[in-house]
């Protein structure tokens, strides 16, 4: 894929301390426009905790019902490499 380089920079920058609230609004409002984002599903880093790697990764979320990022009893914390992404309805 042409954007690997993206999700690797997604992965290895550390997450300001609004990096959920500021992404799921972000979608959320995606969603409002009624555009094609239908919710929001969580990459788990590779090299993730036992918190992180309990995670559905699966699961599709509505932005008001997803994990807060990194996750609490992550023990990286704001360098977690979980990242949000959009879900969307032609996948």
């Amino acid at each position: 894929m042409s954007f690997n380089w993206l999700n690797d920079f997604h992965r290895e920058m550390e997450k300001p301390d609004n990096y959920a609230e500021k992404t799921l609004a972000q979608y959320r409002l995606g969603m409002k426009a009624k555009g094609s984002i239908v919710g929001v599903r969580i990459e788990r880093d590779r090299d993730g905790c036992n918190a992180c790697q309990e995670l559905d990764d699966t699961a599709v979320y509505h932005p008001d019902d997803a994990p807060h990022l990194p996750l609490p009893t992550c023990t990286k914390g704001r360098h977690c490499g979980c990242v949000y992404r959009p879900v969307m309805s032609y996948e």
